[in-house]
């Protein structure tokens, strides 16, 4: 399977790992997958080819820029997460991804546009009592952030049980006003 995720500016990802690295050290949980939204899932890609309309299609997007203001969970999942406004920036987006690469893009999953919720995973895997924990260290240190989509790229990602146990990055589009 293929992910599309949008990462984040180089600031926020410093207030997520510095939240992921307080719950590590407070014994709640120790997730490190690089602070992202995911726009979409593709189960099969003609790699090369995908990379080359990738390009194309990204090269002219603009940063995307994001208001976190809450925080929630998954159900049955495990996962907590910082959650943006879904303003009409983001879905807008959001949805013409999907208008382009339409057929390529997995129809049944949660990223596809009537199902999305957009996020960025805090913590995940996490039993009932982690999960509490993890809502309840965030809540204490976590205050509403702007942040900003500043590339996307293209990962493969290898699953064991349901589970994602190895990630490849393969390709990275900056979006216009990326400022490393």
């Amino acid at each position: 399977m293929y992910g599309i995720l949008g990462f984040l500016d180089r600031d926020t990802e410093e207030k997520i790992d510095e939240l992921r690295q307080g719950m590590k050290e407070a014994g709640i949980t120790d997730y490190g997958m690089r602070p992202h939204v995911t726009i979409a899932t593709h189960h099969e890609l003609e790699v090369e080819f995908f990379k080359k309309e990738m390009e194309e299609y990204f090269k002219n997007q603009s940063a995307i820029e994001l208001f976190f203001p809450s925080i929630g969970m998954f159900l049955n999942s495990g996962t907590l997460y910082a959650a943006p406004t879904k303003d009409p920036s983001l879905t807008d987006f959001h949805s013409r991804y999907h208008k382009r690469f339409m057929g390529i893009t997995d129809s049944k999953s949660l990223y596809v546009p009537a199902q999305w919720v957009p996020h960025c995973t805090i913590a995940s895997h996490l039993t009932h009592e982690k999960l509490v924990e993890a809502f309840d260290y965030s809540v204490k240190y976590l205050e509403p952030f702007t942040a900003k989509i500043e590339s996307v790229e293209l990962l493969e990602l290898v699953f064991d049980d349901d589970v994602c146990t190895e990630m490849k990055d393969i390709f990275t589009v900056d979006l216009k006003g990326f400022h490393s």
